[in-house]
């Protein structure tokens, strides 16, 4: 009775193998680095170096068959975008030797595709941003027409398969002017092709996540973004389980069933201000980063996600305590550096300095599991002397 994790270095993958470790059930941690945060965890029995499934992603998926051809694994658990679509991609290569416990290809596509997912949340009724996707130019005035400014411009994928690797689609732009729009437009479509033009909605981030059994809830949970990287908008590094929403819950179940969603999804909303309404954002359909939050409120979704696979079926788990607090230290750091870089310096200082009271808890460092807390720590530094050499070596260069 075991799991397979993949890959290692997500905080994610942390969460998954402290919650399965601690209830006696054995995970390999496979990653294409020698160390990772899951592989330094305590609850981790093996870590296994594997091929990196961006670049090579057909011996990332041999290697992984291998692994668990020869071993006992009962589960396979991808935690990432591109791990979880090589996989499902080949399935029926697993098929007998272990559990995998989320959607087919062709669910996972329609999902992570936001032009696709927004236009099936249009038929279904469930309020979105206004949205035009960026064909050719003469879409573009149909933008600022339509969607107007501010605007948001974004990759319709996070991942994209070109060239033989999955390339990143990057972060949203902003934009305020027909000249950032389309320097925005031109620069997402180098990497990811037709990106999506947005509306900009004013208000706070709202996400809930789930554990479907082909389409049917299984587990439900709800917190809010305390502060975000960037603070703009991005991943929570503080964040609160806070109660369901029975309207954004509706809305989920109602699109994840229409998808036949099996395994776990985070569907993503914001709340406009203008006229108090949650708009479909997107959904991600694998463990989300801020994971451990669910856990530590009482909705253990790794351990019913592998309950699931074994079991086929589980109990609804939909109660959990409300007003815990997570947070991510060392990117909640860079939340604050980047508020210092905007001239916020004073009152991003005292919330960062403010007590969250005894309800908050470290997301990476935990007394009783430290080592991936001082691992995340010393990637961190590292990567903080390597920017700081690589900066040195150009003025260098200019001199």
């Amino acid at each position: 009775m075991s799991a397979l994790v993949t890959p290692g270095n997500l905080r994610s993958t942390l969460a998954v193998t402290r919650s399965l470790g601690r209830r006696g059930i054995p995970v390999t941690v496979a990653d294409e680095r020698p160390r990772s945060l899951a592989g330094a965890s305590r609850y981790c029995q093996e870590a296994i170096r594997v091929p990196s499934p961006a670049t090579a992603g057909p011996a990332f998926v041999h290697e992984i068959h291998e692994i668990v051809a020869r071993g006992s694994h009962r589960v396979i658990i991808p935690t990432d975008d591109v791990a979880l679509m090589l996989l499902a991609e080949a399935r029926s290569r697993f098929d007998g030797l272990a559990g995998f416990p989320f959607p087919d290809r062709e669910a996972i596509q329609l999902a992570h595709d936001k032009s696709v997912l927004i236009s099936l949340a249009e038929e279904e009724g469930i309020p979105v941003p206004r949205t035009v996707l960026v064909h050719d130019p003469a879409d573009l005035t149909e933008a600022i027409r339509w969607v107007g400014f501010p605007a948001v411009v974004k990759p319709r994928l996070s991942r994209f398969h070109r060239g033989g690797e999955w390339v990143r689609g990057g972060g949203p732009h902003y934009v305020s002017t027909v000249g950032e729009l389309e320097a925005a437009c031109r620069t997402i479509h180098e990497t990811v092709p037709l990106p999506l033009v947005q509306e900009y909605i004013p208000g706070e981030g709202r996400g809930v996540f789930l554990l479907m059994n082909h389409g049917k809830v299984r587990a439900a949970f709800a917190h809010r973004r305390v502060r975000e990287k960037p603070p703009s908008g991005g991943v929570s590094v503080v964040s609160e389980s806070v109660a369901l929403d029975p309207r954004l819950l509706a809305y989920s179940q109602q699109l994840l069933a229409a998808l036949k969603w099996h395994g776990v999804a985070m569907v993503e909303f914001k709340h406009d201000r203008r006229d108090g309404r949650a708009k479909l954002l997107e959904i991600n359909g694998r463990f989300w980063g801020s994971l451990q939050l669910a856990v530590d409120a009482g909705i253990d979704f790794p351990y019913l996600l592998y309950r699931m696979a074994v079991d086929g079926d589980i109990e609804p788990a939909l109660t959990y305590r409300e007003g815990i607090r997570l947070r991510w230290w060392l990117g909640d750091l860079d939340c604050l550096l980047l508020q210092f870089r905007d001239g916020s310096r004073l009152r991003a200082l005292v919330e960062f300095l403010k007590s969250n009271g005894n309800a908050t808890r470290g997301e990476v460092f935990r007394w009783d599991d430290p080592v991936p807390g001082i691992a995340e720590l010393s990637q961190y530094t590292d990567h903080i002397v390597r920017g700081l050499a690589r900066r040195v070596a150009g003025l260098r260069h200019q001199e």
